[in-house]
């Protein structure tokens, strides 16, 4: 399947049914925004890349069996994604394909019957529906949002979120503004796994110049990020279900990565996922514009 390109005003974006509902491009004036330090066939075997869900939970676990909602599961013997500790990492999609729903000019509504998977289901044994649901629109931009039901009769732990690496097509890395709200930052470990300090940190408005970033943010009241270049600005806004937050600044890369995130990292692992009952959803929403 060829991607599914949505336009509106000076807007164009393309997502993947095939893999994920993976986003690999959103344009703005002819400008491309979304960055793809890996390959497609990289993506299939777990590596991030463009803008992708990240499910059953997001950024990394910190043991190879977790207990939630429960259930006590081992990952031991699974094919998963592993970081470099050899800790799991960015879930079990695998660039499963998603059923569409919906598409027109600038929407489309894609869905995934998660407990219709066994090999999904012994990493995370709560079967489930996700829907995603993008819109495209002039003034608004991107919005993606993403929905999660429970089809059995255990409720499903909420730990996803989604990993878009982004770049800005004008001037260097060093003079991009970056502007992140005020919020705690999540004190992590050496595997990246949170010790459960945390501190407040103020918001900021400053050019990256050569920092670099991986760090966890627990977010407060004001949810909206920024980037910007002497002639655009690239605003991401996450509403109330994305409670946290991970920034990724590589070194000497002309991309980063502002993670909107459901849940801490490991919060299967550290019984901190918020739980959706049966007969319930969970529903979460992100958005991306551009201006000048």
């Amino acid at each position: 399947m060829a991607g599914i390109t949505l336009r509106c005003g000076d807007y164009e974006t393309t997502f993947r049914p095939d893999l994920a509902m993976l986003c690999t491009s959103l344009r703005y004036a002819g400008d491309e925004f979304v960055g793809l330090p890996r390959t497609l066939a990289e993506f299939k075997a777990g590596g991030a890349t463009g803008m992708p869900l990240v499910h059953p939970w997001i950024n990394r676990l910190g043991r190879w069996r977790y207990e939630s909602a429960g259930r006590s599961v081992s990952l031991s013997g699974t094919v998963l994604p592993i970081d470099g500790n050899g800790l799991p990492i960015h879930g079990n999609l695998f660039a499963i394909p998603f059923d569409v729903e919906h598409e027109s000019p600038a929407r489309i509504v894609a869905s995934l019957d998660y407990g219709a998977h066994p090999d999904r289901l012994v990493a995370f044994p709560f079967p489930h529906m996700v829907t995603i649901d993008v819109r495209l629109d002039a003034d608004r931009g991107l919005t993606i949002g993403t929905e999660v039901r429970p089809t059995g009769d255990a409720p499903v732990p909420i730990s996803f979120g989604w990993h878009p690496y982004l770049r800005l097509p004008h001037d260097s890395r060093h003079s991009w503004e970056l502007r992140w709200p005020a919020c705690e930052h999540v004190e992590v470990d050496e595997r990246t796994i949170p010790t459960g300090a945390r501190t407040a940190q103020p918001a900021e408005s400053a050019p990256i110049g050569g920092r670099t970033f991986d760090d966890h943010y627990a977010l407060g009241d004001d949810r909206n990020f920024a980037v910007s270049t002497s002639d655009r600005a690239l605003t991401l806004r996450f509403d109330t279900a994305y409670a946290f937050a991970q920034l990724y600044v590589p070194a000497r890369r002309r991309l980063l990565a502002i993670e909107p995130m459901t849940a801490e990292i490991d919060a299967l692992g550290r019984g901190t996922a918020p739980l959706c009952q049966p007969g319930e959803s969970f529903r979460a929403e992100f958005m991306i514009d551009v201006s000048r």
